[in-house]
């Protein structure tokens, strides 16, 4: 069964091939300058047995050493000047090669950055990050070692064949009918192991998805004592990998060997045929060598093609997963001409909202409706699943609820900007991501235009001088904040959001997994950021959202109370009950 966004075994050569092509249009002059190279390295190449025909039959039998000196040296230069343009030509390939690569990588990085939740939610990240580099390696490949070569090899062979024809056509007839059948092996070949490169880049990315996942989850793996078992599954994952990969590299061999046979067939025939007619006097010693010496030339394509079989699958499977992504369409998009949003001057409105993530699923949120006014504070409590982090999601538009409007300022979101109501608002989530650097740059986003000083009207704003004396804004942080605690995170966090200095915050279970210490921290902070920003909170302690002036009772995707912490106290229904559980006076 197929993992979903996953592609399908047969590669597409048409739509790769139409992907490549673009990908090398905007480079068109490296390439036209590199195919120039080509055909004048090819050119020198091809003229070294000539020069040796005009030594065996020519200089060395008049016993002209001026001649001899003469082909001598023009061989010596002809061999030299190869070496220089075959390093031109390897240059200004690798040249385009990078830069193709790196746009590639860009586009694909800014086309993944713009797709919805929801594809996340079926592709994991290790999956889709081998794909932005292993399957644009494997392209680089094609760039660097065989795009041009294809071009190389057909102008060799048509060259080469001209030459033989042009010195002897009889002989050059009796060679011809091994290449149809060498062309044959070649079609075979690419139609046996397509679908079986494919598998083994499917293979390649399910790799590095699962090393990845599992070390990103190795206090997890440790804690519970499953590396032996981890470690088994990882066998039996690269186990598969080996088997599929072992199959089509004996493809390869069996492909190989099958072409080598060809060439001592061709020689044999050669000397056979050739030899006899230079018995018979109708051909010269050097035409005979001058044959034999093209016939390494005329195979020598075959071969490399041979050797490159496996780039130019392995590329062309990579083009056609590329391309699988690259075809994948934003499922939220901006209608043609939106609204822009510096800041919410009036509410945030609610109404009538029913939603579910799939079609056959059940329904997250049910006929939901709730306003907050600008300067105020909504806080929305309930139980796991109740359908709490929907509304952020819905809000912050990583999905469309199916019925109902979302309205900011009385304006349809639908209509809004997407960039405009993100600037607007402000995120702090359960599962807080820092980026490796220090507190500081974390705290500006990795954004050096914001200023120091930003950063610190922040902290003062929301009075946590304190923390930030004891955490240096100096300090480093490693790769998702591993060397801080979940409360330190979380703090940080939250001051992140105040110095981008967004109109609204929504905080979502930003709370969770504190000590007493930091939750009196974070409480405080929120109490002080109430007084600057429109919030909403999204909370399980209900210690963090009793200053709240609107609070709702969320389960089972219903609102099923609405008040402040003391109106919904003395209702005592099920906001009561939740208060008398926390906090042990049940």
């Amino acid at each position: 069964m197929r993992h979903p966004g996953e592609v399908e075994d047969k590669i597409n050569y048409k739509t790769t091939f139409k992907l490549i092509f673009s990908l090398m249009k905007p480079h068109k002059l490296k390439f036209v300058a590199a195919f120039a190279y080509l055909i004048i390295s090819t050119s020198i190449n091809l003229a070294n047995p000539i020069i040796i025909k005009y030594l065996l039959d020519t200089a060395i039998p008049d016993k002209n050493t001026y001649a001899l000196a003469l082909a001598v040296s023009l061989y010596f230069v002809n061999t030299i000047l190869f070496l220089i343009v075959n390093y031109l030509l390897a240059m200004k390939l690798i040249t385009a090669g990078q830069e193709i690569i790196t746009t590639l990588k860009n586009k694909m990085l800014k086309h993944l950055l713009y797709l919805d939740m929801s594809y996340y939610s079926e592709n994991p990240v290790g999956r889709l990050t081998a794909r932005v580099e292993s399957d644009t390696q494997a392209l680089y490949e094609l760039f660097t070692e065989t795009a041009i070569t294809m071009f190389k090899d057909v102008f060799m062979l048509g060259a080469v064949f001209t030459i033989m024809a042009f010195y002897n056509l009889k002989l050059t007839m009796i060679l011809l009918p091994v290449f149809p059948i060498v062309f044959l092996f070649i079609w075979r070949f690419g139609k046996k192991t397509s679908p079986m490169f494919v598998k083994v880049r499917k293979m390649t990315a399910e790799i590095s998805s699962f090393v990845t996942e599992y070390l990103n989850g190795i206090s997890v793996v440790q804690a519970f004592g499953q590396e032996n078992f981890i470690s088994k599954k990882s066998n039996d994952i690269n186990e598969k990998k080996f088997k599929i990969e072992v199959k089509a590299e004996r493809m390869i061999v069996l492909f190989f060997t099958t072409v080598l046979l060809l060439q001592p067939f061709s020689i044999a025939a050669v000397f056979g045929f050739g030899g006899m007619w230079y018995i018979k006097k109708e051909i010269t010693i050097g035409i005979l060598i001058m044959f034999i010496l093209y016939l390494e030339k005329l195979f020598e394509p075959i071969f490399r093609f041979s050797e490159h079989i496996s780039i130019i699958q392995k590329s062309f499977s990579a083009g056609h997963r590329i391309f699988e992504i690259l075809k994948v369409k934003q499922g939220i998009c901006d209608i043609e001409r939106p609204h822009y949003i510096s800041s919410m001057q009036k509410s945030i409105e609610f109404k009538n909202i029913w939603m579910r993530y799939k079609d056959d699923s059940d329904w997250v949120l049910k006929n939901v409706s709730f306003k907050l006014n600008k300067g105020k504070s909504l806080a929305i409590v309930g139980e796991t699943g109740g359908g709490k982090t929907t509304i952020t999601n819905l809000l912050f538009r990583f999905y469309t609820p199916e019925k109902g409007k979302i309205l900011i300022d009385e304006t349809d979101i639908n209509t809004i900007s997407m960039q405009s109501i993100r600037s607007a608002l402000g995120l702090v989530q359960q599962d807080m991501y820092l980026f490796p650097g220090t507190i500081m740059d974390n705290l500006k986003l990795m954004d050096e235009k914001v200023p120091d000083s930003k950063v610190y009207d922040a902290i003062d704003k929301i009075k946590l001088k304190d923390f930030f004396k004891k955490h240096s804004l100096k300090k480093k942080v490693v790769e998702k904040g591993a060397n801080l605690s979940i409360g330190e995170k979380q703090v940080i966090s939250l001051t992140r959001a105040m110095v981008l200095d967004q109109d609204i915050l929504v905080l979502d279970e930003a709370t969770s997994h504190m000590d007493p210490y930091t939750e009196k921290i974070i409480t405080n902070a929120i109490k002080n950021l109430s007084k600057h920003k429109t919030l909403i909170v999204i909370a399980h302690r209900l210690s963090t959202i009793k200053n709240a002036d609107n609070i709702l009772l969320l389960s089972d995707g219903e609102i099923k109370e609405e008040g402040n912490h003391d109106e919904l106290l003395k209702a005592k229904g099920m906001y009561w009950k939740f208060y008398e559980l926390q906090f042990g006076k049940n």
